[in-house]
Formats: C-alpha cells, structure tokens, sequence
C-alpha cells in the first residue's frame, strides 16, 4: 500500500499541464478512429494514471477511461469514498466506483460514439480482466495500443525534470542517511526510509545488505509526487579486491550516458571494463518510468532506442561475489547532449564509501 503526501500544486504542475497529456492522448484515438482508451493501473504499476491525473493508486486497480472527446473517468473497485480527495488532488471529476470494473467500462462505453475502444500496455493487463472488458465492449473493436503514454513518459517537460530533481535529492539522502559505519544493516535500512518518508515520498524500497564480510551495500529506489528515482552506495572496509573493478564498469557505463545514446551502449560500456567477472557482473540502465516495477517488464525494442534529450534514467551495476552476496553502485542520471547530469551524487557522496570502522 502507497502512503504519504499526496498534492496537486501549482507551483509544481502547471495549470492546464495534466490537460495537456490527456490531450496528447486523445488525439492520437481521434487519428486512429477510435472511441476511447483505457489504462490499467494497479499499486504496482500506476505510472501512466499518475501522469495523466495526477491520481495517486494507494490501493487495489482501476481503469482509467479517456475518451477521443470529452473528459476522463476513473473507473475502480475502491469505495466511493475516496472520490472527494482525489478531486481534491487530481484534474478528474468523475469517479466511478464498482466491485466489477469491466461493467464499469460497459457503462462508460455505452456513452461514447461510434469506434473501437484502445488498451494502454496490454501485456500489462491481467488475461481475465481483457477478456471480461473485451466482451463487455459491445462489438467494438478492441485494440493494443501499446506504450503510447510511457513514451511520452519519457521525454519529461520542464516541470517533470523538476520534480524528478527533487525527487533524485530526496533518494540520495536517504541513501546517506543511511552511510554509517556504525549502524546495522537493519538500523540502516530504517534510517533510509524515515528520511524518504519524512521527506514526502509515497513509497520507498530499500535494500541494505552485506557485500562479502569487507562492505555493506545500501541502495534506495523511492517514489516522489510520482516520480521514481534511485540510487545505491558501497560501504567499504579497508579495499576488497573488487571495490575497484565495480567503481571501473560503473564509471565506463557513466561516461557512456547522454542523449541519442542507446541503453545497450551504455551497458556495452560498463561490461567491457568488466568483462573478468563474466556473468557475475551486471549492468542496466533503467527509465524512470519503468523503476516502480524494479525495471522489470520491459520491451526488449527498448534497449535499441536513443535516450532523449532530458530523459531521466537510473544506472545500476551489481556485482555478484564469491559468498553469493552482491554489490551495487547506482545513480540517477538526466541525459543531455553529449554528456549526462547525476541527479543523486551529491547528496549520497562518493560512489565508494570507505569507514574507519564497521561494527
């Protein structure tokens, strides 16, 4: 379950911004003939949801119902309660409660004109809810029409960069707070999450393990005003033998980083300088807006396209060890030309962290 501030502001969404991404939609349906789109969210995967409304899927699934005019509706199986705060916090007026969601849908379909009705990301829907919409349709027509808002996801306005700024400033300190040798792996992780917490995040994961008997690694992956961001630091005592050749790959995939790139060159670059530990060596560079599922369910087309101008990604190397424990180096990077900007450096100082002691 998602907790935490949730807010519509202004001063970090433009007025009009939220009608704009809607727009975009809608006029892709309009040049493909269709009716409507329909957008599967559940607590896991509500990227798209957020970017359209703003909303904030703290539980359970819902559909948003985006028509090729006229205004959304969500469509969700979470009391009817709720809907006063998310008009409160989002561009929609009609919510739309039931237990069943593809009667929900009948209902909302029977209202729109004539043509087929587009699935966002079909392979993310459950098979059983495709099907119940698909036959509650009414003969439409029902088509996938893939990654259409997770594409736009990618190239973030100005204000979005904005946010994904704070948001990478707001993962970096957790990760620091969290870089005492002193503390236990446990006490780490629980010092990482009060701080994204207190800092407004809607959700954190955190991983704070051993990296052989020699270090520690702490890495946090959080999610700010909907933006997903992360990063992870070695905590090192003395040198391990591959302290260096981690710090190496992550350094060549970094200085790999910048717009028009592609993610399968930046992750050539990192294995070429760790090329010695063979399979045991990892190297991924993900989308923001694919980290809420830990960069899992991607397409692998997405590996061959140029990163755009302004794209923020999420570098992690991971180095499994010979104890089977592993350890990882991340960063939250914004790609430009030529070269890439580390959103989360400061804050989480050095990629290797070494302590005078480790208790």
């Amino acid at each position: 379950m998602k907790r935490g501030l949730v807010v519509l502001d202004p001063a970090e969404i433009p007025p009009g911004e939220l009608e704009q991404r809607v727009g975009a939609l809608q006029a892709e349906l309009r040049d493909r003939g269709l009716a409507a789109a329909l957008v599967y969210a559940d607590v896991y995967h509500s990227g798209d949801l957020g970017y359209l409304s703003n909303i904030c899927l703290y539980w359970n699934e819902a559909l948003l119902a985006v028509p090729a005019e006229g205004k959304p509706a969500l469509l969700t199986k979470l009391s009817a309660r709720v809907a006063n705060w998310w008009r409160a916090t989002s561009n929609l007026e009609d919510f739309r409660s039931g237990r069943v969601l593809a009667k929900l849908a009948e209902g909302f379909l029977a209202e729109q004109g004539p043509g087929g009705v587009g699935l966002v990301e079909l392979d993310w829907w459950p098979d059983t809810l495709a099907a119940e919409v698909t036959a509650a349709a009414g003969g439409r027509e029902v088509s996938d029409l893939g990654s259409v808002v997770r594409h736009r996801r990618q190239s973030p306005s100005a204000s979005e960069q904005v946010l994904l700024r704070q948001a990478s400033s707001l993962t970096a300190q957790a990760v620091a707070a969290a870089l005492d040798g002193g503390l236990s792996n446990h006490a780490r992780a629980g010092q990482a999450e009060l701080t994204a917490r207190l800092g407004g995040a809607e959700d954190v994961l955190v991983y704070c393990h051993s990296a052989t008997a020699d270090a520690d690694t702490v890495e946090v992956v959080s999610e700010y005003r909907g933006y997903w961001t992360g990063a992870a630091r070695v905590l090192a005592t003395g040198d391990p033998g591959w302290a260096g050749p981690l710090t190496a790959g992550y350094q060549a995939a970094a200085a790999a980083l910048a717009a028009g790139v592609t993610p399968a060159a930046v992750r050539d670059a990192g294995r070429a300088a760790l090329v010695a530990f063979g399979p045991d060596a990892r190297v991924d560079l993900i989308q923001h807006t694919d980290l809420e599922t830990d960069g899992g369910y991607r397409y692998r087309a997405d590996g061959g396209a140029p990163l755009a101008d302004g794209a923020v990604v999420t570098l992690r190397v991971e180095l499994g060890l010979a104890d089977g424990s592993t350890a990882v180096l991340a960063d939250t990077y914004e790609a430009g030309a030529g070269t890439a900007a580390c959103l989360t450096a400061a804050a989480a100082g050095p990629v290797l962290n070494v302590a005078a002691t480790v208790t």
